[in-house]
């Protein structure tokens, strides 16, 4: 059995939306400090709607994968639609994960929630700088 599914594969070598939205309505930083994992997502958000969203990410194929895989999952869809994602959800859009990989899928739907904690609450996460 391939050790990542074809659609991390392709999100990692051919990643969508990296970089940060110019001027973002809300941002939302998530790291792991177990494997050292960092998710950073900026975008805008027009009537409730995601209208841009960009990544930064470091860590494993997996996570930038997942990264890559959020912004297409949410980009021209309701931001609240977030709200009733779980790991499985998000393990769903990438595909098959392996057991050791499965902990992208919670980074993926806390780094999802948190932008939508974010965008209700007017708060924007500082993050450190990581690598897209």
């Amino acid at each position: 059995m391939p050790r990542y599914s074809p659609t991390v594969v392709d999100h990692f070598t051919n990643p969508r939306n990296p970089g940060e939205v110019e001027n973002p309505d809300v941002t939302a930083f998530i790291g792991n400090p177990v494997c050292g994992d960092q998710i950073m997502l900026t975008a805008n958000v027009t009537d409730g709607t995601v209208t841009d969203i960009r990544f930064r990410a470091h860590g494993c194929a997996a996570s930038l994968a997942t990264a890559s895989v959020l912004t297409e999952a949410l980009l021209s869809q309701p931001l609240d639609s977030v709200e009733g994602w779980d790991d499985e959800h998000v393990e769903m859009l990438l595909g098959r994960l392996s057991p050791d990989q499965r902990h992208v899928s919670a980074l993926g739907r806390q780094v999802a929630q948190r932008l939508l904690r974010n965008h209700r609450e007017g708060a924007a996460d500082d993050a450190p700088l990581v690598c897209s």
